[in-house]
């Protein structure tokens, strides 16, 4: 691959690096050390609903060079039939139904609304794979990558990030799709690697970059040998 690579990073908070990495987050350190063109479209609040519209509205799928990294919303857990309103593409009409929304939300919590319906993620995870299968399948990329969601210091979370990640490592071939696998090196030192409950540090987005690396290097030393 030439400087003239298309690379582009669909993400939430942390490809675009909130909240102190604007322009040090992973994607673009994985640029800088590649000599790559970035198109960062890292989104905050984001989930795989948003990716596809990145997706499709920014003519994606002719992208040299794809990495993928959700989860995080789709994996909160919210009430059975909670209402959703996409973050992007972004309209002031989407913005005061988000305010309904929170506000049905703060009302359900306080009704203890989801023992009564049930709860599910945001994003179910049969969703999360179809979402992510379609951005493989329209894709003409050499290399995507499938970074893992981080851990979030709410343990509570934990067992549901699991079960997301381990959609990533099945929908990986190791061949031109790739499971970065960053999720139990981050854990290690929660306290070094994020800013706060959820957002990469300076060194955590390193540590994401290092590993979207050595993926990256596997992928060329696969397909130059095929």
């Amino acid at each position: 691959m030439t400087e003239s690579v298309r690379y582009v990073s669909l993400g939430g908070c942390n490809t675009i690096g909130e909240v102190s990495n604007f322009g040090r987050a992973y994607p673009d350190l994985i640029a800088q050390t590649k000599g790559w063109n970035l198109e960062n479209y890292g989104y905050t609040m984001s989930s795989t609903r948003e990716g596809l519209q990145f997706f499709n509205l920014k003519n994606c799928s002719t992208a040299d060079v794809i990495s993928i990294q959700y989860g995080g919303v789709d994996s909160w857990l919210t009430f059975k039939g909670s209402p959703f309103a996409l973050y992007y593409p972004d309209s002031p009409w989407r913005k005061f139904y988000r305010k309904i929304i929170k506000k049905i939300k703060k009302i359900a919590r306080k009704l203890k609304w989801h023992r009564i319906v049930g709860s599910e993620n945001v994003v179910p995870k049969d969703e999360y794979r179809r979402n992510i299968q379609h951005i493989i399948d329209h894709s003409q990329a050499k290399i995507i990558l499938l970074v893992d969601t981080y851990p979030n210091k709410d343990m509570s979370r934990e067992n549901r990030i699991i079960e997301y990640n381990k959609i990533l490592e099945e929908l990986s071939d190791q061949k031109r799709v790739f499971h970065v696998k960053n999720y139990n090196i981050l854990k290690k030192n929660m306290t070094d690697y994020f800013e706060d409950s959820t957002h990469l540090s300076e060194l955590g987005q390193k540590i994401v970059a290092a590993q979207c690396l050595e993926q990256i290097s596997t992928a060329q030393k696969i397909q130059n040998n095929v």
